[in-house]
């Protein structure tokens, strides 16, 4: 009779701490947000939910979470519609100048924040187009479509180039051959993307600060200024917001990637021996 007590591998044993040591820093600002204090305190005096109340009352706080999820959402359209389609169009292709056009559009992830804001603050200031919320969107849009293009692209390595041209051959157009053959093995990678792209944008700082104006200030910029000045529960809140958000992407990733998973298993076979031999 075999044993059914649970065995503890020495790479789990080590993954506990060091998930502690990840998570547990993260998760202090969630009781800090319910403290009846005045000021940022832990662990809280007594739990409230007047900073709450507080931050949703506050229209300097409301306006800079509608701020960062405009931003966000210029961002994820961007990023996904960019980053998706450069991956489509390398993909199966070779030609002199693939790799230089692969390190342009990775750029951004290499690149110091600093620089880049620097640089989307002269150009969009050239432009005339500082003081909305407009010119942030596209910034975290450019900061954001590596993410996209590298899901998608992780996403189209299980897609054989001879399938499109299989499908060319039939007479399918470039319209069914995205929708029909491209679009059904890159759905986890534009969805993982827009994910990647959503976090990107509503925790960037740096360059929103350079290209703030009063109508155009997002929630890291507000949390940033209001550390300096004015430290209140409403930081922690806000904080508490941005895990909320972060770990409600993650699960809707990873029941998206189980419920793929579990759908794939139950497909039937389409090619078995015999029919290869016979």
């Amino acid at each position: 009779m075999t044993s059914t007590r649970p065995r503890f591998s020495p790479a789990l044993l080590t993954a506990v701490p060091v998930f502690v040591f990840l998570v547990v820093p993260t998760l202090i600002v969630v009781p800090m947000a319910f403290n009846q204090s005045r000021y940022i305190t832990f662990p809280p005096d007594h739990v409230s939910l007047d900073a709450v109340t507080g931050f949703l009352a506050d229209p300097a706080w409301t306006s800079a979470v509608a701020a960062s999820l405009q931003a966000a959402g210029i961002a994820v359209a961007l990023a996904v519609l960019l980053g998706g389609t450069a991956a489509v169009a390398l993909h199966g292709r070779t030609f002199r100048g693939r790799a230089a056009v692969t390190g342009v559009i990775l750029a951004p992830m290499i690149v110091p924040a600093i620089v880049l804001a620097l640089a989307f603050y002269q150009f969009f200031t050239s432009a005339g187009m500082v003081g909305t919320i407009l010119p942030v969107g596209l910034a975290h849009a450019v900061i954001a479509t590596p993410y996209a293009f590298l899901t998608v692209r992780a996403s189209l390595s299980g897609l054989n180039p001879a399938l499109v041209r299989s499908a060319r051959s039939l007479g399918a157009g470039w319209p069914s051959v995205g929708r029909f053959v491209y679009l059904p093995v890159i759905r986890p990678g534009l969805i993982a993307g827009a994910l990647f792209a959503f976090s990107v944008s509503i925790d960037e700082t740096v360059i929103a600060l350079f290209l703030q104006s009063p109508a155009a200030t997002t929630l890291p910029v507000k949390m940033f200024t209001d550390i300096q000045y004015n430290l209140t529960p409403k930081i922690a809140v806000s904080s508490a917001m941005l895990v909320t958000v972060a770990t409600l992407g993650l699960l809707v990733q990873v029941l998206f990637t189980l419920r793929r998973r579990s759908t794939t298993q139950m497909l039937p076979l389409t090619t078995t021996a015999a029919d290869q031999t016979g």
